[in-house]
């Protein structure tokens, strides 16, 4: 039994996104038109833009002291 999902993503990003979950699926997709290949570097480019960056005049290290500093542990008196 054949079944056709019409999907209309609004942007390019989300088409691709849909396409290679159905590969991972093992699902065959086809998009109309067909879909144009995004290169490496416009996927990087894409990926930087999404995941953003830290600044801060601290190192690395500092950081994680100050991070793992600010944690706090009790006991908990918790009967399971």
């Amino acid at each position: 039994m054949t079944t056709t999902l019409v999907l209309e993503p609004t942007n390019d990003s989300d088409l691709h996104l849909l396409l290679s979950l159905a590969q991972r699926l093992g699902v065959k997709a086809t998009a109309t038109p067909p879909v144009t290949v995004i290169s490496e570097e416009e996927r990087r480019r894409r990926f930087l833009a999404l995941a953003g960056s830290w600044q801060s005049d601290e190192s690395g290290d500092e950081i994680n002291k100050m991070l793992m500093e600010s944690r706090h542990f009790r006991d908990r008196d918790v009967e399971l």
